[in-house]
């Protein structure tokens, strides 16, 4: 049977649970706010998914200056500017003008080949004021265009094919551009780099140096930026561009200045050549050239660079068309006017912005770690400590993960009305780059904007920060409290063992737990939020992130680090993710582990069920282990204990397993068999002829496993005379001490024990159905038992598999457990790598009992024991104690090993 297949046959049943609770339309906010725009169906929809979890999907309908509104005739400061592309705003009117009058003239766009007037004018304009002996220009119609031709150029001039680029910077999407784009998983895909491109590091003469010296001969030009704009807003360091040139001309190589993004004002003067004392060999400029309304592009050059061979290789049928020079030609009269009066206001605004964000970055210690820039180019670092916001919650992770700029932008946009964008490299960087022509006012308007919304980043108010993607409302005028609580990140020490561990939010509850500040969301609003983050992620934003960090110390001294990597998803929607995506989501959460140098991965709650206990996952960079095990004998354990506490004679009780097929519930109904009086296995009520061929087969193992195991109990007494495996299990149906079924209402009424260990998220028990005086154990995440407190008293319901650490250790994050607790799933994969032993890892459908024993032996070891039994489900948000254990009747803590012997085999 295929991996596939077993998959499908696991989520039908849950699939079919789902449905009916979602049978007035689809879950809240799965992609649907952008599903129906036209950009959406017929552009690009995974960009518009994007775009909507973050919530920056608006449309604009108009725009003037430094102004936007969208349909809905709400306002926004576009602080963003097209990347620099509107130096004078929207719907700038002297640059219409100029559109206006090459209508008026009929001046005529597209006639190559033959002597362009417009084009020419503009040429001699732009060698006029560019940087000396820079008087040719070759126009093109985008920045990444220039970028080619400024490449072709210079193999054409030096007869040279290598190209030198640095680290992060960034040159345009086309082919060779992206070659000397510095940012390898944006050429994934596109078979690039192009052979003859290499990088080296931004800013560091010296390493320029010895790549000149060993490539410099057959290097054709080196390409960089004097402000790596999408790399992060990083400045070329005093001299550093200067240097570079003299060591190109040392070594016959072309130095390349791409100023796409700082040319033409950008940061306070025409070219950001002349801040650095340089005069490149070839200049490359875009963005501002069109006056933000048509695009165009232009490459300076020296006269003796220019080749016959490029000159008729090299043409273009819309570059230095009569509308683009005209444009080009009135946004340089606008930029020189009244002696350059605009670049003063550049100069003056840009350190009106510089010293207001230093303002706010010294108000609020740790959530901002940089600015830099210069003019009206201006980056805003952002923290990316786990655990700089004094707490574990979104805000933390989400730094981390270098995901906070974004959040930040959407805050701004949907609650300041503020835009701004994240570099595309450097997405912790948020981009400050408004229109040139932006006032003094308006800087302010953005500063204190801005300056609320770190804020709530500073508080690790994550609901203040992005509740408005949930429809959160925050009072009017009410500042949030803080949400600063203990470190949720413990680094490692020398010589642990590293592993991970996947978890998610089990329900809209338990995301909670993960962040305090969420408590004011209701449900509702809690499933749009995780939506949201779904939507948000993409190939170049992988759903996982880092939760949190801590150690484990085991009483033999030896020590864990574990990290938690989070999924965006309850146990619903991770279950209702189409099984190629889910399968796609673990695989890059366990990535994301063995990245940050995990050894081992454990999949924590519906991960190992939407991968048919990890065999769906194929070439895996590490070993990942399911828990199963380790929650089976931690169950098995906790039903002794109960049913010793409850005054209960277990080998006198009937004990029935909800899920038995699957890989815990059937290695619980093997542990428990050589104790108990008797067993009934039961499956899946959706798949009942399936079920019971499954059942069967589960009999078969659990007969086996009583006649190895021997003992005294009944079913132990019943096999002792049989000849062989098959022998056995019809003995233990036809004496009734084992029964198989899917018919819960007919069965459970015998049972005086179950065990509910089923993938469902929903619960599987009617209260009706149990037994009076039942004792239930639910090993099942999402609880797999509805809340019996009122209905029920006289049954008692416990949480199997938790386990209490070794001397009494606290983990730096929170589980939803009480501290000092943990998971029997989590405790496995501490286990595994406490003893650096992969195969003790539990993969598959079916357990091994040895391992299993292995294990239950291990935790003795290592000082791991099971939790005294707890009711916090039931009592979670009913009583003021949160929880309520067995504690005060006596009994404490016990082994898993306690009270269960022979029960592994």
């Amino acid at each position: 049977m295929s991996t596939p297949h077993r998959a499908d046959t696991r989520r039908a049943h849950l699939e079919r649970l789902l449905r009916e609770r979602r049978a007035t339309g689809p879950a809240p906010g799965t992609r649907r706010a952008t599903a129906d725009h036209p950009f959406s169906r017929h552009v690009n929809p995974d960009l518009a998914s994007m775009l909507h979890g973050a919530g920056i999907d608006v449309e604009y309908t108009r725009g003037r200056g430094c102004l936007l509104w969208d349909a809905e005739g709400n306002e926004y400061l576009d602080f963003t500017a097209g990347y620099g592309s509107l130096p004078f705003g929207h719907s700038p009117p002297a640059i219409w003008e100029a559109v206006a009058e090459t209508h008026r003239r009929e001046e005529p766009g597209f006639v190559q080949p033959s002597l362009l007037g417009a084009a020419g004018e503009l040429a001699g304009r732009l060698a006029g004021i560019a940087p000396q002996g820079l008087d040719r220009v070759v126009f093109a119609n985008s920045g990444a265009e220039s970028v080619e031709v400024a490449i072709k150029l210079a193999r054409s001039a030096t007869g040279r094919l290598g190209i030198l680029s640095t680290d992060s910077g960034f040159h345009g999407k086309t082919l060779a551009a992206l070659s000397a784009t510095g940012r390898s998983e944006y050429q994934a895909e596109f078979g690039a780099p192009l052979t003859g491109f290499s990088r080296v590091p931004y800013g560091d003469t010296t390493a320029l140096a010895a790549a000149l010296a060993q490539h410099g001969a057959t290097t054709a030009a080196f390409v960089v930026e004097a402000i790596q704009g999408e790399g992060g807003v990083n400045v070329a360091p005093a001299g550093y561009l200067a240097e570079a040139g003299r060591l190109c001309a040392e070594h016959g190589v072309l130095l390349v200045l791409d100023e796409v993004q700082t040319g033409l004002g950008r940061t306070g003067t025409l070219f950001a050549a002349e801040q650095h004392d340089v005069v490149p060999d070839i200049l490359t400029l875009a963005k501002a050239l069109g006056g933000g309304v048509v695009p165009t592009a232009a490459v300076l050059t020296r006269a003796d660079l220019l080749t016959e061979g490029f000159a008729f290789r090299h043409t273009s049928t819309f570059a230095g068309s009569a509308l683009a020079a005209r444009v080009g030609l009135r946004t340089l009269d606008l930029l020189t006017a009244d002696d350059g009066a605009l670049l003063r206001q550049v100069r003056e605004n840009g350190e009106r912005l510089r010293a207001g964000l230093e303002d706010i970055r010294d108000a609020y210690p740790g959530a901002i770690t940089a600015v830099r820039g210069s003019g009206l180019l201006l980056g805003v670092e952002l923290s990316d400590a786990i655990d700089g916001f004094g707490g574990q919650g979104l805000i933390g992770a989400m730094a981390h993960d270098e995901n906070l700029g974004m959040l930040l932008c959407g805050n701004l946009l949907r609650r300041e009305g503020i835009r701004v964008a994240p570099t595309l490299f450097g997405n912790r960087v948020v981009r400050v780059e408004p229109p040139l022509v932006v006032t003094g006012e308006q800087c302010d308007r953005f500063l204190e904007g801005f300056e609320r919304a770190v804020d709530h980043v500073w508080r690790n108010d994550a609901v203040g920060l992005v509740g408005h993607l949930a429809g959160h409302r925050p009072g009017s005028g009410v500042r949030r409290p803080e949400f600063r609580h203990h470190s949720s990140y413990e680094p490692p020490a020398p010589g642990d063992s590293r592993f991970a561990f996947v978890v998610h939010p089990l329900d809209t509850d338990s995301f909670r737990d993960l962040d305090p500040s969420t408590g004011e969301l209701d449900s509702q609003q809690v499933e749009e939020l995780i939506s949201r983050f779904d939507a948000a992620s993409c190939v170049l934003n992988p759903a996982s992130f880092v939760v949190g960090g801590f150690r484990t110390v085991s009483r033999t001294g030896a020590a864990a680090h574990c990290e938690l990597i989070g999924l965006p998803y309850t146990a619903e929607r991770l279950l209702d993710l189409p099984p190629d995506r889910a399968t796609r989501v673990v695989t890059e959460a366990v990535a994301l582990a063995a990245e940050r140098g995990a050894e081992l991965v454990g999949l924590g709650a519906y991960t190992s069920v939407v991968t048919a206990n990890a065999t769906a996952l194929t070439g895996l960079p590490v070993p990942v282990t399911t828990g199963n095990s380790f929650t089976a004998a931690a169950g098995a354990h906790g039903v002794l204990r109960a049913a010793e506490l409850r005054g209960r004679d277990i080998a006198a009780t009937t004990v029935a397993v909800v899920g038995a097929a699957g890989a815990i519930g059937s290695m619980v109904a093997r542990l428990l068999a050589p104790a108990v009086g008797g067993l009934v296995l039961l499956g899946n009520p959706a798949a009942p002829e399936r079920s019971m061929v499954r059942l069967r087969a589960e009999l078969a193992l659990l007969a086996a496993s009583v006649r190895g195991a021997g003992g005294s109990g009944p079913l132990a007494r019943a096999v002792a005379g049989t000849d062989d495996d098959e022998a056995a299990a019809a003995e233990l149906l036809s004496r009734g001490l084992v029964a198989l079924g899917t018919d819960a209402a007919a069965l459970l009424p015998d049972a005086g024990v179950v065990v509910t260990a089923t993938s469902s998220p929903t619960s599987v028990l009617r209260a009706e159905d149990l037994a009076p005086d039942a004792v239930v154990c639910d090993l099942a995440e999402p609880s797999n038992v509805p809340p019996l407190h009122e209905s029920r008293p006289d049954v008692f319901v416990f949480d199997g598999g938790i386990i209490a650490l070794p001397d009494g250790q606290r983990p730096s994050v929170r589980f939803g457990l009480e501290p000092g607790q943990s998971y029997a799933c989590l405790v496995e994969a501490t286990l595994v790598a406490l003893e650096r032993d992969p195969s003790l890892a539990s993969v598959g459908p079916k357990l091994e009992e040895k391992r299993t024993a292995r294990l239950r032996d291990l935790a003795e070891l290592h000082g791991f024991a099971v939790a005294d039994l707890q009711l916090w489900r039931e009592v979670r948000g009913r009583e003021a104690s949160g929880v309520r254990t067995l504690s005060g009747t006596g009994t404490g803590t016990g082994t898993v090993a306690d009270g269960a012997e022979g029960a592994a085999g």
